[in-house]
């Protein structure tokens, strides 16, 4: 996979404003990303060469381009992009105070991952970018957010039941999820997951976009 991200300077900006830049800087991102892979440049170009298809549950695909695949994500100061050829997600995060109440969504594990760490709010955000990067990858939605397991370092699990506090719920291995993971400059977390029964190469290339 290759991954791509761009810090710019959110000072001044509203959210109104953040948000369509950020959506501006992801396409920018996208278009940087498909040229590298070799998609040519006259046919990114036309108007229409980023028109989104959806798949089942709303996962944005290529029109024109059914065998590459992307996933977006943004944070304050941050966008980043993933491409590859197999399905992939990814998802960043600026490491901030985490709300306590969120981890009742946690698994018994992912939760004791948080807790024993000397740097709780980096090790939150290491699990809650894992597992939002794994519901872009199935495409699932936030319905699969209890029932994936996620704890860096060890192997993921899906479980079968929407809650993984059911003791009936029956866990799966994903041994075939290749995950990276890259704390960038102290203050983000990005994680950037693909469906692969090899390890393939991962390229993190780095832009910054000063708002003019």
């Amino acid at each position: 996979m290759n991954i791509y991200f761009a810090n710019y300077d959110r000072n001044g900006m509203t959210a109104v404003e953040e948000s369509k830049y950020q959506h501006a800087v992801g396409r920018q991102l996208l278009k940087t990303a498909l040229l590298r892979a070799g998609v040519s440049k006259d046919f990114l170009s036309k108007e229409e060469s980023l028109i989104f298809a959806y798949g089942p549950s709303g996962k944005p695909l290529f029109h024109d381009l059914p065998d590459v695949h992307f996933n977006i994500s943004h944070t304050g100061g941050l966008v980043v992009c993933v491409v590859g050829n197999i399905p992939i997600g990814i998802d960043a995060e600026r490491i901030r105070p985490y709300p306590k109440s969120v981890l009742r969504k946690m698994t018994d594990r992912e939760r004791l991952y948080i807790q024993k760490s000397d740097r709780q709010d980096e090790a939150f955000m290491r699990v809650w970018t894992m597992k939002e990067a794994m519901i872009k990858l199935t495409g699932d939605g936030l319905a699969a957010f209890e029932r994936t397991e996620c704890v860096p370092g060890e192997v993921l699990h899906m479980y079968s039941k929407r809650t993984v506090c059911d003791e009936a719920a029956v866990s799966g291995a994903l041994s075939d999820i290749y995950c990276r993971q890259l704390v960038w400059q102290g203050q983000y977390v990005i994680t950037a997951v693909e469906n692969t029964n090899k390890n393939q190469d991962c390229i993190f290339s780095k832009k910054v976009y000063n708002r003019l």
